[in-house]
């Protein structure tokens, strides 16, 4: 079954069918965890309240959820171990029983499950994700739902959200900070390329392997451009937001108007939590954080971390302008600019990412046809304008005639020489006939 297959099959299903089968399958609640992420790292995915569903299963929060369905199976998915959860459902290391690997599967919250515009960022999410084939993004194996269950299947990443790293360990080495962010730019770049923009960048949505490589997952924001600007998008009605931490300026006015720049501005959000360990705005409630990205400065990075170059601050700097006009045009343009930034200090990326994951050695994003036709065009260009040059002046000489006076000029010398002349030709010639006939 393919993902559209698998999307029309959830979407057919009768809801008071899935209720039931859900309090089938959950039958107990349980007790509320200390553990859930923190507040300020959430994805605001509503500003309106959760529909009333009258299931219980349905009351469950992700993390009550993830702990209900361990050990459950899902088709042919083994949810083996829940290790997290969020607005839009909860996260497990899973077993396919048909392939035998381990996967990572995202269960849709029930209450979600019931309300339309979180289907649709479900579905959306799983056709983001299927557009997409990078090695620093999570790539999507398969959409499903089996009694009511919506679900998700991702390959399963080993590793640390750059978040989690941060707190244990506090602010990155300069070089592991730039390793990653240049991964995540090329991320970027294969997403814009496809007209997909990612709409939730953070820490949290950020995995990195043993090995030194970034993984970007969590597409559930995501918007994919030539559908995103129809009356179906689900920003549509304003209700889409983002992370308050890290979200852009015009996100935050209006979703529909996010783009591949308001990925860097968000992006810029995590380089600079890298650097410093937290974001460029702390202070206040989740409102006023959302006007310190409209309007207030952005922290200097060097006053909270000496150590990092003017380059790299002069990038960060750009990639967090307030206008998206201001910042990088492109995430290709970003890893150019941090690529110089690696030079401009002496450094080099991390071997871990060298040559299977450096974005300049690994990809090469499709250029415009002038673009690629550059190294010919221009000589060609030059040789057509010089020849043509030349043949415009030849045309211009060939047709003009040379220039003669009007009347025939000749010397006095030697017309007075020729009249001289002429008699004493005639005498010599009468003198010599009379010797003859003599």
């Amino acid at each position: 079954m393919n993902d559209d297959d698998a999307i029309s099959s959830a979407d057919s299903r009768p809801a008071a069918h899935s209720e039931a089968s859900v309090s089938h399958v959950l039958s107990a609640e349980s007790t509320p965890s200390t553990t859930e992420p923190h507040q300020s790292d959430l994805t605001v995915v509503s500003t309106a309240p959760p529909m009333a569903i009258e299931s219980p299963a349905a009351k469950l929060s992700p993390r009550e959820l993830g702990v209900a369905l361990e050990g459950q199976q899902l088709d042919h998915v083994l949810l083996e171990q829940f290790v997290g959860g969020g607005g839009m459902g909860a996260v497990f290391r899973a077993w396919d029983t048909t392939l035998h690997r381990t996967v990572a599967v995202k269960v849709l919250s029930l209450r979600q499950s019931a309300d339309v515009d979180s289907l649709r960022r479900f579905h959306t999410e799983a056709r983001s994700a299927a557009r997409l084939d990078h090695p620093n993004i999570a790539r999507a194996h398969f959409v499903g739902e089996d009694r009511g269950v919506r679900y998700i299947v991702f390959e399963f990443i080993e590793g640390t959200n750059i978040r989690d790293l941060v707190h244990a360990n506090g602010p990155l080495p300069l070089g592991d900070a730039l390793s990653y962010t240049i991964q995540i730019a090329g991320a970027l770049t294969h997403a814009w390329e496809r007209e997909v923009v990612h709409r939730d960048i953070k820490p949290s949505n950020i995995l990195i392997t043993p090995d030194g490589q970034a993984k970007l997952v969590d597409m559930g924001l995501a918007r994919i451009e030539y559908i995103g600007q129809t009356a179906q998008d689900e920003t549509a009605t304003g209700v889409t937001l983002g992370t308050f931490d890290y979200i852009s300026p015009e996100q935050a006015r209006n979703p529909r108007d996010a783009d591949i720049r308001s990925d860097i501005y968000s992006l810029g959000c995590t380089l600079f939590f890298m650097l410093t360990g937290r974001p460029p705005f702390i202070e206040g409630t989740a409102v006023q954080k959302l006007l310190a990205h409209q309007s207030d400065a952005v922290p200097d990075v060097r006053e909270f971390r000496p150590d990092v170059p003017d380059i790299l601050a002069t990038v960060l700097a750009r990639m967090l302008a307030k206008r998206p006009e201001d910042r990088f045009d492109t995430p290709l343009d970003l890893t150019a600019a941090l690529a110089g930034c690696l030079d401009g200090i002496g450094m080099a990326p991390p071997p871990a990412i060298l040559p299977a994951f450096a974005p300049w050695k690994t990809w090469a994003p499709r250029r415009t046809w002038w673009r690629r036709h550059m190294p010919w065009l221009v000589p060609a260009a030059l040789l057509l304008a010089a020849v043509t040059g030349l043949a415009i002046k030849w045309h211009f000489d060939a047709a003009t005639p040379p220039a003669f006076p009007d009347e025939l000029q000749i010397p006095a010398s030697s017309s007075s020489g020729t009249a001289a002349d002429g008699p004493g030709e005639d005498n010599s010639s009468r003198e010599n006939g009379r010797a003859a006939s003599g």
